[in-house]
Order: C-alpha cells, then structure tokens, then sequence
C-alpha cells in the first residue's frame, strides 16, 4: 500500500485488511511523506504485522509502490489503496483461486463503489469501466487492471520491477502487462470483492489524462517493455557462453 494524506480512511481501511490475514501475513505500507495523521492513524492499530515505510520527501504513487513491492517477502501480494474496503472474504476466494491452478500468476476481482460516507454508488466497477481484459495491446489501449483489486504471485516482481522511470506509468497497469509479456497466466473473479472508494480527494483515477500525456505513458511503458526484452536477451546470451 502507499499512503499520502490518507488519515481520513487509512485505520478502516486497515482494519478491513488485518481481519482477514494470518499471524504470519504482512502489511507493507509506504507513506509518501503525509503532513496530514495519516502515520498516526498507522501506529495508533498497534499491529505488528504492520510495516511502515516513511519517505523523506514525496516521489509519487508509482515509486512509493515500488518500494512496497519491493519489501514483499510473501509468496502471495495483494495491491491495495488507502481508502478503499477490503469486502468480507476477499483474502480467502482469491488466495482459493491460486491454490486451485498452480499455473495462475495474477487475479483481479470486480468492485462496488463506494461515495466518502461509505454509501453504495455502483454495483460493479467493471459494469462502468467496460468489461476487464488481460491482454498486453489491449491495456496499452485503454487500461482495465485497477490496482485495488488485483493480487498476484511474487515471483511476478522479478519481471516486473524496476518500474520504468519517471511518473506517468501506472503501476497497476505495468504490473498486469508485464505478466501479460511473459505469458503469465490471469483470472477475473466476477464478484466484488473490494468496496472501492470515489472521493474529491483520491489520489487517482480522478482526472483524466490528456491525449499528450497518454501519449507519454504509454510510450515509457513500450521503453520499458524493450529494455525488459533486451535484457532477457542479453541474458539468455550470457548463458550460451558460460555453457
């Protein structure tokens, strides 16, 4: 998770969480410098499975999530935003979909909507977005993969981190086409499983992006893609050698 003036949603939103995890589980949140109580509302939970990162200075959603990401050590990582709602179960319908297909690597589920005092919007986030697609082209299109509902195996993380530079990529939509690149294997749950937050404040998914920033975006996403090819290449050669 990463943070950034959240106080007002943070503690339920962790609560929604740690009452569905295991001792053992963890929670990586990495705070991108908040002058607000969103760190408070952090500490006061009192969790030890709570793991909180503090930047010294704000980098933005997409390196704040890279970090988190990168300080993962278990074998299944859920994505998650500030203020959303975890839905009753949600752990335990996806954590059932990867342990029902070994050869799975990534699950998205639907989400309601919610408005700021938590009141039911929309039944199904993919009913108003369009219908969720995995593929690589098609999200380079228009993306589908919404970062609060998806979770994925860890051993994704080494094809898709370093995230490319700068800020535009969405982390979620690198995420999905990466796997989608490396032929990784994704479900869609229908159902709901998140209570996805609408506010005047979210962070993302509020203002949309003009064709030249898109542009952009979608640009660093194709740079990267390449440098990822290259360096698979690259590394496949080095083997041929030392054999």
């Amino acid at each position: 998770m990463a943070t950034y003036q959240g106080e007002k949603y943070i503690n339920l939103q962790l609560r929604s969480i740690l009452g569905q995890l295991s001792d053992d589980d963890e929670v990586i949140v990495v705070d991108d410098c908040s002058t607000d109580r969103t760190c408070d509302e952090i500490y006061t939970l009192n969790d030890t499975r709570l793991v909180l990162v503090r930047n010294n200075e704000n980098q933005g959603v997409l390196r704040a999530f890279e970090t988190a990401l990168s300080r993962c050590s278990g074998e299944i990582v859920f994505l998650s935003d500030q203020d959303d709602l975890w839905l009753p179960k949600k752990v335990e319908k996806v954590l059932d979909a990867f342990a029902h297909d070994p050869a799975l690597m990534l699950v998205v589920s639907d989400a309601t909507l919610i408005d700021e005092n938590g009141n039911t919007i929309g039944d199904s986030f993919y009913a108003q977005r369009g219908n969720f697609r995995a593929g690589l082209w098609s999200n380079l299109l228009i993306g589908k993969f919404h970062g609060c509902t998806m979770a994925f195996r860890s051993t994704l993380l080494r094809s898709a981190l370093p995230f490319p530079p700068g800020r535009l990529v969405h982390h979620d939509t690198w995420i999905g086409c990466m796997n989608a690149l490396i032929g990784g294997k994704t479900s869609y749950i229908a159902e709901p499983l998140v209570a996805y937050r609408r506010h005047s404040t979210n962070v993302t998914g509020r203002v949309k992006l003009g064709n030249y920033t898109r542009l952009r975006m979608r640009s660093q996403m194709l740079l990267g893609f390449l440098a990822f090819w290259w360096g698979a290449i690259a590394t496949r050669q080095r083997k041929r050698l030392l054999f």
